[in-house]
């Protein structure tokens, strides 16, 4: 079983000492440790190179005994450290979006019982439109059997009416018949009695159509008043929904311009990052041009190290093939004196050469920067002008390296070539073998100058650019919190723009519904309306019908009485 121990290393008398393990920790998985109760110590025959005080790891077996070798434990414990501080913050991170989750179902369950509230209510309103609309159509039943029933008066007034004509004619025949002969016997007194009591049964009584007429006029009275009613509750209905209509089209129009700050904010937000991917490229090419810049410096060392040992005729002598020391020494001394100065000449210029090459390369390298600056920030077709035109330089800057890469070679070569002649010259004029500076080595004082001009102008360079490097990391850096507190701004208010828009169309949905009720009861209230208007204008004018047909029948009833009277005087004359 692994185990993680602490090394005791206790010294003997005579330096001599014993190392045990204080056992801490016991693997029981590949991320689960348990402590060791205890002190439990126990040898340890091999501690290594392990100090005391070190923690390490040991494999021992059941009677715990150290097996193999001891494993320095440090750079595992941080490892193990490493993953429990990236599984706190795990475990951190999935708290709050558990958080997150808990404050989410909250919201919902909320608005679960909101919504079954509005349901509950809308259910119960519901239900009254029903009953109000059943109702109606129960009253609707109503009137037409009061329809009918006029009908029927109408048909037995009419009915009554025709009767009453025809026996009245019948009577007024036998009254003339009566009156031309001035006298009746027993049967004709008897038939005209018979006609006169029937007269007197079939004789119309209006008061017993004058009690339901009434009636009838007293609950279509009723009725209209009801009708009222309803119609003054289906105003207080229309009016609820032109005010729930009215706040709609406000909360939509309130939403129109959320929705329209929230897609400003996101392009102002894509602004941003684009402006923050500008600033880490910028930032990413001021760090190139300062390792470049310090990178010229290095060149720029070395190239001055170079000058001050040939001047100093220090330089390294390396023999080549390429140089025949035999004809050098059988060279005449004069010409071998020309043939040095000669290489001096050109070694000089050659230098010169190489230092304006230099100075040009990183004069490229600073366009070459400046004109990756402008290709981060640039859009459209003026990026890609400029991308060709980076393409360009960088082909230029690339060979202008190449070249002077192959030049600084070959000025080492002939600085090899000049001083392998410079030794020859040295030791044919009679000198020691050792060279020291003389009148014949190269002056490269104008060469070391120029290059400590470029040295300082490259050196002025560097806090500058350290400085905006700095500064564009430090505003790169607010920009990019900007950025992520803008971000989460723009979800959460997505989200609730999107709540905001599921609940106006709950509200649409549901008010849409309100005026379908207010439009089926209005166009119901209205054929109400109409059939009490039509019963209305019937039983008015039965009600005149009435009482001309009751005048009808007390002339009538009197002119019977009469006839009663006549023929009972004639019948006693007789």
């Amino acid at each position: 079983m692994l185990y993680l121990a602490e090394v005791l290393k206790k010294s003997g008398v005579f330096g001599s000492g014993k190392t045990e393990l204080r056992l801490l920790a016991s693997q029981r998985g590949e991320y689960n440790w348990v402590p060791v109760p205890g002190d439990d110590v126990v040898p340890a025959d091999d501690s290594g190179n392990f100090n005391s005080g070190a923690l390490v790891f040991a494999d021992l077996n059941a009677s715990k005994q150290v097996q193999g070798s001891l494993k320095e434990a440090s750079g595992q414990l941080v490892k193990i450290l490493q993953n429990f501080s990236r599984f706190q913050e795990k475990f951190k991170t999935q708290e709050e979006e558990i958080e997150q989750w808990k404050q989410s179902l909250t919201y919902q369950s909320q608005e679960l019982n909101r919504r079954e509230m509005e349901m509950e209510a809308h259910r119960e309103e519901v239900d009254n439109v029903q009953q109000e609309l059943a109702r109606l159509e129960a009253k609707q039943g109503e009137i037409e059997a009061q329809q009918g029933e006029i009908d029927r008066l109408r048909q037995e007034v009419e009915q009554s009416r025709q009767d009453l004509e025809s026996a009245w004619t019948q009577l007024q025949g036998e009254r003339e018949e009566l009156q031309g002969s001035g006298s009746i016997d027993a049967e004709q007194a008897s038939s005209l009695q018979q006609w006169l009591d029937y007269l007197a049964e079939v004789m119309l009584e209006p008061q017993e159509l004058q009690e339901p007429l009434t009636r009838m006029q007293e609950q279509l009275t009723a009725q209209e008043a009801w009708l009222e009613e309803r119609r003054t509750q289906l105003d207080d209905w229309r009016h609820q929904a032109q005010e729930r209509q009215s706040q709609l089209d406000e909360a939509v129009q309130d939403l129109d311009r959320g929705w329209g700050e929230w897609h400003q904010s996101q392009l102002d937000l894509a602004g941003k990052r684009t402006d923050m991917a500008v600033r880490e490229r910028l930032v990413g090419v001021k760090e190139d041009l300062l390792q470049g810049v310090r990178t010229q410096l290095n060149a720029l060392d070395e190239m001055a190290a170079q000058m001050s040992s040939l001047s100093s005729g220090t330089a390294a002598t390396a023999t080549g093939a390429d140089v025949d020391l035999s004809e050098l020494e059988r060279m005449p001394l004069n010409n071998l004196q020309e043939r040095v100065r000669q290489l001096q000449n050109e070694l000089e210029t050659g230098m010169r050469l190489v230092i304006d090459e230099q100075e040009e390369l990183m004069l490229q390298r600073l366009d070459l920067n400046e004109l990756e600056a402008k290709v981060a920030r640039a859009s459209g077709d003026d990026r890609t002008s400029l991308e060709a035109e980076l393409a360009d330089l960088q082909e230029s800057y690339g060979f202008l390296n190449d070249t002077l890469v192959g030049q600084r070679r070959s000025l080492r070569e002939r600085e090899r070539i000049m001083n392998q002649h410079q030794s020859v010259l040295w030791r044919r004029l009679g000198n020691p073998p050792e060279p020291v500076s003389s009148g014949g080595t190269v002056d490269v004082s104008p060469v070391l100058s120029r290059l400590g001009e470029q040295q300082q102008r490259l050196q002025q360079q560097v806090p500058t650019l350290e400085g905006e490097v700095d500064s564009l990391r430090r505003e790169l850096e607010e920009l990019r919190g900007q950025v992520e507190q803008e971000a989460t701004a723009g979800e959460g208010q997505l989200q609730e723009l999107k709540d905001r828009d599921r609940q106006l169309r709950d509200q649409r949905a549901e008010i849409a519904q309100t005026w379908g009720r207010v439009n089926a009861y209005q166009e119901l209230l209205d054929a109400l309306r109409d059939r009490l208007t039509h019963l209305r204008e019937t039983t008015d004018p039965l009600a005149g019908s009435l009482e001309h047909l009751q005048e009808l029948a007390n002339s009538q009833q009197n002119a019977v009485t009469q006839l009663q009277e006549v023929v009972g005087h004639l019948t006693a004359a007789e």
